[in-house]
């Protein structure tokens, strides 16, 4: 049973890697996924702001509305994109897909082909601001890595309709 499972890591490193036109098709799944999140974190967010209003009318600096509190609190800003960034952090690092990257059938991973950490996500989450490091794939020396792949250590690989199937890539 240790011999299947060490020679999984290397058939998942052999995929070819994504080219610009797969990765922008997934960014734009995933960016209505994102926007998806944002709305249920701020429904959320303005249900618990709107309830401890409710309780403690001075929650609200100087008696200000909730949208007028919820829209100068930097706190909550920071909460909605906290909200965004841990949906790309969680599924980049508990399967490698996002479900824009499953309809494209791509996935990111370690160049081994194993799931890549928290560390890692976070990286490619400053580095690949709103897509824009894929702007590195159309240089010749790119390799099929953008930026974020490069800094991060990881890359984004297409899979076969089979491989896309595996519903949970951590048990392999």
């Amino acid at each position: 049973m240790t011999k299947v499972s060490e020679s999984r890591p290397e058939n998942h490193a052999d995929f070819l890697r994504a080219g610009i036109m797969r990765r922008l098709g997934a960014l734009m799944y995933d960016f209505l996924v994102a926007m998806a999140v944002y709305a249920v974190a701020h429904f959320i967010g303005f249900i618990i702001v709107a309830v401890l209003a409710n309780l403690n009318p001075t929650f609200c600096a100087d008696n200000a509305d909730i949208q007028q509190c919820l829209i100068t609190s930097d706190i909550y800003s920071g909460y909605l994109i906290s909200a965004v960034c841990l949906f790309f952090i969680w599924f980049w690092t508990h399967g490698g897909q996002t479900l824009g990257m499953r309809a494209w059938r791509l996935k990111v991973q370690r160049m081994n082909g194993t799931s890549i950490t928290v560390f890692q996500a976070i990286l490619r989450l400053c580095s690949g601001f709103l897509g824009l490091g894929n702007i590195w794939l159309l240089s010749k020396n790119s390799e099929g890595m953008s930026l974020q792949d490069r800094i991060s250590g990881s890359e984004i690989v297409v899979l076969s309709p089979e491989a896309n199937k595996i519903k949970n890539w951590n048990q392999l």
